[in-house]
């Protein structure tokens, strides 16, 4: 077994999208008098990070059986490579098997925390969080095929995870969790959006209704820097209500170089750098929310 293609093909470079969410959830409450539990966080974690994995490898399996054209990012790390998954071994369905596996794992340590935590609310976040993860590639919903992955994607990694990690603590804290979970949300979709650019030529074959299958190159390039753009107008409203700045100043960064970096054309251009920066952007904006939260910034 290659552990390091395995890794890869669980797309584990993007977990940080449902960890980041969990600890600003936490740190919201802990700050508004929670009590803090370490089994607690560690199942949230297991929970998001394992049904992330399980949706991950999943969409790895679907994506690379309906394939009319070579993958569009063989070998990438950040961009999505449809053959990632089902190179990994002799029967895919193995990775299939694998995804459910990590399906169980997730949703087994969520209901021990539902248990634990005597929080039937809770059990709702679970549920939605776990149909928009299977639902975004997997059939029947297979919602990116769809022009929707991003509505998803801004539910499951925004409110669901940030509020729901907040709800596991008492709820304490909330309305800030709720402003921080649509500033994450946004930036959550934006590394699903960037994510379709390199792979335009290979979705297109397969029918796939993504932003930039269905816009073309330079109106998703514009749809795709005003949704990185949409925190920081939210974020003016959310400062009304006590929220921080510095968070802003980051997000304010990180839009003016992911700006530079992204391609004005299609001819030629390379995506990995693109991804990756707003993959760093995602992580920068949670870290500089928990100052704000921490030091009132």
């Amino acid at each position: 077994m290659n552990v390091r293609e395995w890794i890869r093909a669980s797309q584990a470079i993007l977990f940080e999208a449902s960890i980041f969410p969990a600890i600003v959830g936490t740190a919201v409450a802990i700050h508004a008098g929670a009590r803090f539990d370490g089994l607690w966080f560690a199942l949230i974690l297991i929970s998001l990070v394992g049904i992330q994995a399980g949706a991950n490898l999943s969409k790895g399996y679907y994506e690379g059986r309906n394939r009319s054209a070579p993958p569009a990012s063989p070998g990438s790390w950040f961009a999505f490579d449809s053959s990632a998954a089902r190179n990994l071994a002799a029967d895919p369905r193995d990775v299939l098997r694998l995804a459910r596996i990590g399906f169980g794992l997730g949703t087994g340590a969520g209901l021990l925390l539902v248990v634990l935590t005597k929080n039937p609310v809770l059990l709702a976040f679970g549920l939605a969080g776990a149909i928009l993860a299977w639902s975004y590639s997997s059939p029947p919903l297979q919602l990116s095929y769809r022009g929707i992955g991003e509505l998803s994607t801004f539910l499951a990694f925004g409110p669901v995870m940030t509020v729901g990690a907040t709800v596991a603590f008492g709820g304490a804290g909330l309305r800030q969790s709720a402003f921080a979970s649509v500033v994450l949300g946004f930036l959550a979709a934006a590394i699903s959006f960037a994510r379709y650019f390199p792979n335009r030529d290979e979705d297109a074959s397969k029918g796939k209704r993504t932003p930039v299958t269905i816009l073309g190159f330079r109106r998703a390039r514009r749809v795709f820097l005003a949704l990185l753009l949409a925190p920081l107008p939210f974020g003016f409203v959310w400062y009304l209500f006590g929220g921080g700045l510095f968070w802003m100043v980051a997000a304010l960064g990180s839009f003016l170089a992911i700006s530079w970096l992204l391609p004005r054309r299609t001819e030629g251009a390379r995506f990995d750098g693109v991804i990756a920066a707003t993959i760093a952007a995602h992580g920068i904006a949670a870290f500089a929310i928990l100052v704000d939260v921490a030091i009132g910034l």
